[in-house]
């Protein structure tokens, strides 16, 4: 570990002096780094959710007016002014703003805020998550995408009990995919076909499943009793994460609605009718494993495993030696470099010996 005046600027700044152009595509280099400072990139991982929370909110008032994202850009809905760069800072704007429109002083949704935090909160519980599990650094992609996904769907699902397939479709689209190409970067660049398959089965069982039971409620209930749209949701959180944690976040999610949705009933009887809205529960399931259920499961089955930060890495095992061996011929360009630095450090020491008329035979 090195001391605490190295801090990480001069780390980079160290590393590529070094090797310009050769260790910065060198996956170590990441590796090392967040080995040397979890802390630093953990608010890294905040920050990134932050801005990308801040997208997600456009998406949740957009998808279900049918707008586009990027077009016009992001302007205050009251007085149309558009936004500039530096009031849409993730966190600061609104602070800084105090929660009002720079222009026509119209309140501005603190949900906007909450939700900018949550989704960094979610990011940075994904990154520890992949360190304390020693994952590589690529899973942290599917988990992020697994929040990107389930808070703008939570949010429009209570707005207009439906969760647009934009979202959904991109998670069964996205999940499966990167289980098949995440190990193509890296040697021996093959294409991951049995976690393809078991991500696209896993999310095909799941969803044959929830839709026969959303069927057979229908039949009974006389009335919608699961919608498809937390079919295809939960669908791609099982294609994204796997069997058992998509097991875990429906249970908890379950668990919460048992006990909420009652006593909100009660005091709000005109929603009764509008509706079950389920998305927001899965939500809150995700969030719960990223933060309890994964830790707690892992405390249960493996008590004596400790975290260790030590073991991060950037490739999986069968990926070691190659880069082992991929290092040292780095270490080599880098020795012979220094070489011929000092090599022509001489001829320039001779050279100005030779030309300098003081100089005394």
């Amino acid at each position: 570990m090195q001391s605490s005046s190295y801090s990480i600027l001069t780390f980079f700044q160290d590393l590529f002096a070094d090797a310009p152009g050769i260790a910065v595509f060198d996956p170590y280099v990441f590796a090392e780094a967040i080995r040397e400072y979890p802390v630093f990139f953990a608010f890294v991982a905040f920050w990134f959710g932050c801005c990308i929370g801040s997208f997600l909110n456009v998406c949740v008032y957009r998808l279900p007016l049918g707008m586009s994202l990027v077009s016009p850009p992001s302007h205050c809905t009251v007085c149309n002014h558009k936004i500039s760069v530096w009031e849409n800072i993730p966190i600061f704007s609104y602070l800084c703003l105090r929660g009002k429109c720079r222009w026509c002083r119209a309140p501005i949704s603190p949900r906007y805020l909450i939700g900018e935090m949550l989704v960094g909160l979610m990011y940075m519980a994904s990154f520890v998550y992949v360190l304390r599990f020693h994952l590589p650094l690529p899973a942290m992609f599917v988990y992020f995408l697994t929040v990107s996904v389930a808070y703008p769907a939570a949010l429009i699902d209570m707005k207009v009990r439906l969760i647009p397939n934009e979202l959904t479709y991109s998670l069964l689209v996205l999940a499966p995919l990167y289980h098949l190409v995440h190990g193509v970067g890296l040697p021996p660049h093959l294409l991951d076909w049995r976690g393809f398959l078991i991500s696209v089965v896993t999310a095909g069982l799941f969803g044959t499943l929830l839709t026969l039971f959303a069927w057979l409620g229908e039949k009974t209930l006389k009335r919608e009793a699961f919608g498809l749209g937390d079919v295809k949701l939960i669908a791609g959180i099982a294609a994204a994460l796997g069997a058992l944690p998509t097991l875990w976040i429906m249970l908890s999610g379950s668990a919460i609605a048992i006990v909420f949705m009652p006593v909100y009933s009660f005091k709000h009887p005109k929603f009764r009718r509008r509706g079950f809205a389920f998305g927001p529960f899965l939500a809150i399931g995700l969030g719960l494993w990223l933060l309890f259920g994964i830790p707690f499961t892992d405390a249960v089955l493996y008590p004596d495993m400790d975290l260790d930060i030590s073991a991060i890495s950037f490739v999986n095992d069968h990926h070691v030696n190659h880069y082992d061996r991929y290092r040292e011929h780095v270490q080599e360009l880098l020795r012979e470099r220094e070489r011929k630095r000092e090599e022509e450090r001489k001829w320039e020491e001779e050279s100005t010996s030779i030309t300098d008329p003081d100089t005394e035979f």
